[in-house]
């Protein structure tokens, strides 16, 4: 969660996704499989 947001109309926010399941050939260049390596390099389990 961050607990400091620019977004006007909201002081936090919290993504409740992490991590990603390939589906289809899309799937290939996909932001979310880099950010789950990232969020596991640094202790995020999920």
């Amino acid at each position: 969660m961050a607990d400091q947001s620019k977004i006007e109309w909201t002081e936090a926010t919290w993504n409740v996704v992490t991590g990603c399941s390939k589906v289809s050939a899309g799937c290939k260049n996909c932001y979310a499989e880099r950010l789950a390596l990232r969020l596991q390099a640094m202790g995020n389990a999920r």
